[in-house]
Formats: structure tokens, sequence, C-alpha cells
């Protein structure tokens, strides 16, 4: 019996390490931006608003998110765990244009992006221009995180 347990235990925090994959992608999905790549050849990248996220204890911190249209920004996702995470946010991502996501010695150039990952004790940044007024909310891709508390808000104002 003790094995079994162990052994479901073992499976579970494998799933919930799965957080996926960054997507940034220079073909335009369906319903995202349509002119992200002038947007962003438009956005003045010198000094991006910053916005620090930090992932620690099944949360984001904070869980509320404000940036404004039209300004370039950095996300800059802290994972301060030991387990891989990711952020699910479909409606938001569709009204950004996205110059890059940079991390783990990579740098990955948009104009879209679909999915990110912040692996296990590494630091994300999304650099991008929201592009559309809204309120979205978002939630950790990892299987299971989000009943755990690990969701949130963004809002992008004037």
């Amino acid at each position: 019996m003790t094995l079994r347990v162990l052994a479901v235990a073992f499976s579970l925090s494998l799933l919930a390490a799965c957080a996926g994959s960054d997507s940034v992608s220079n073909r335009l999905p369906p319903g995202f931006v349509s002119n992200a790549a002038e947007i962003v050849a438009g956005a003045d990248w010198a000094a991006p608003e910053e916005v620090r996220i930090t992932i620690a204890d099944h949360a984001f911190r904070p869980a509320e998110w404000v940036f404004h249209r039209d300004r370039a920004t950095r996300l800059v996702l802290v994972n301060a765990t030991e387990s891989d995470h990711g952020l699910k946010a479909r409606a938001f991502f569709t009204d950004i244009a996205v110059e890059s996501v940079r991390g783990g010695g990579q740098v990955l150039k948009g104009p879209w992006i679909e999915s990110l990952a912040i692996p296990a004790g590494e630091t994300k940044e999304l650099w991008f221009v929201p592009a559309r007024f809204g309120s979205y909310s978002f939630e950790c891709s990892a299987v299971g995180h989000p009943s755990l508390g690990e969701r949130g808000v963004i809002d992008v104002v004037r």
C-alpha cells in the first residue's frame, strides 16, 4: 500500500512539473493583434516600464498586474520554487505585441506569444507592448497549480 501511495505522489509531482515551453511566433495566430510587428518596431525600448512578479508558495505575487496600453513593458517573472511553472493567459496574449522572451541564456523574438514557461529557480522576461485595453485572467499552466491558488488578473489601463 505504501508503495502505491508513493507511486501516485511521484506521478502527480511529475505532472505538476510539466509547465510546457515558450511558444513565440512570427506567424500570426488567429485572433491575435495583426499589426504587432509594427507596434514593436515603433515602441521605445530604451526605458520600458518594469513589472516584477515572484512565483512562490503556490502564488503569483502580486496576483493583480497592471500594464499601460501602448507602453513598452518588461515583465520579469521570478520562479522562486523548485518546480516548473507556466503562464497561461491566452486572451491577454492575443492583445499584446511581443518584442522578445528572454531567459535561460536565450532570446526569442516575437511578435506573438502563445505560451510561456518559467523553469524552476529561473527568471523569464517578457518584453511587450499592450495593444488593447482590457481585464484578463491568468493562471499557472502546470497541472494542478491553479487549484492551489496560482492565478490572478491582468488589467491594461490608459
